[in-house]
């Protein structure tokens, strides 16, 4: 398996100075340049961007501004909820074009795209039927401009009842039909909808396209923090640097080797610490993981 590590922006989401996605009491000390800035100093092969950070900026800022850094970018982030009628649909398809567009003017090679948000008053299975419907029609429209769309396995309650398990992912991708749509396999999201990390993996398998690492711990009795998310059984989890979680990485690693892939691997933090140590670590463990695979 190569060692493409990559990184993306939203592992320092916790310490920007605006623009942050999630709630909290201060803003970070950070601007989204200076932590571009910091992951140049990683010695990484990529970066993967959110929409959300870098709306307001045009490919041809961003392109500079990452090709300053020494950081192609790989991938970009975007949501879009496809699960709805077709009426109320059609504008959203017309926003994920014109974000599939602007991928392309970035150089990325990448749409990541959070495809659906759940609606608690509508049939769950109608809901899947139209992100299918929709992501069939984003795919042939990334196909045609040489993009791939990726969507993960992801940990957000919002999403999750689609989208959580491996084999609702598998079986939308399959549904899909096309290969300019696979999926990201996310390590660390297994644990909130209470399913075995290496299993999802070998569920996903056939459709995996990209990787993101990360790891948590639960939290200890009587343990504050700020961040922090809850699985579907309860169990209250935070953030943490790669060899600091639950998660058992090594054997994941090794039954991606297996199965060669040779795709990125994106560090995906989510804790509490200053990106500028958090993610010099864990890029430093996970190159170490990598290695002794050779």
């Amino acid at each position: 398996m190569s060692d493409q590590i990559m990184v993306m922006d939203y592992s320092s989401d916790w310490y920007l100075n605006e623009r942050y996605v999630h709630p909290k009491r201060e803003s970070g000390p950070y601007s989204r340049e200076e932590i571009v800035e910091l992951y140049g100093s990683l010695g990484v092969a990529g970066i993967e961007l959110l929409h959300a950070y870098w709306y307001d900026c045009s490919p041809q800022q961003l392109r500079k501004l990452t090709a300053d850094a020494g950081l192609p970018i790989v991938s970009y982030i975007f949501p879009a909820d496809l699960a709805q009628p077709a009426a109320a649909r059609r504008p959203v398809i017309d926003q994920v074009f014109a974000l599939l567009d602007r991928t392309a003017e970035l150089g990325a090679v990448l749409a990541m795209m959070h495809p659906a948000l759940v609606k608690e008053d509508l049939p769950l299975e109608q809901q899947q039927v139209w992100l299918i419907e929709g992501l069939r029609q984003c795919a042939e429209r990334a196909q045609s401009i040489g993009l791939t769309i990726i969507a993960e396995n992801i940990d957000d309650p919002q999403m999750r009842p689609l989208m959580g398990r491996g084999a609702d992912c598998r079986d939308i991708c399959a549904a899909v039909d096309s290969p300019a749509f696979r999926l990201i396999y996310d390590v660390g999201a297994p644990l909130f909808v209470e399913e075995d990390p290496l299993e999802t993996l070998r569920v996903m398998a056939p459709y995996i396209a990209h990787v993101h690492v990360k790891n948590n711990r639960p939290l200890a009795p009587g343990e504050q923090t700020e961040r922090y998310r809850d699985s579907a059984g309860g169990r209250r989890y935070t953030g943490t640097v790669l060899d600091g979680g639950i998660v058992e990485l090594r054997p994941i690693l090794a039954e991606l080797d297996r199965l060669k892939y040779d795709g990125y691997i994106c560090i995906e933090y989510q804790g509490e610490d200053d990106p500028r140590t958090a993610l010099p670590h864990s890029v430093a463990y996970l190159r170490q993981l990598l290695n002794s695979l050779k």
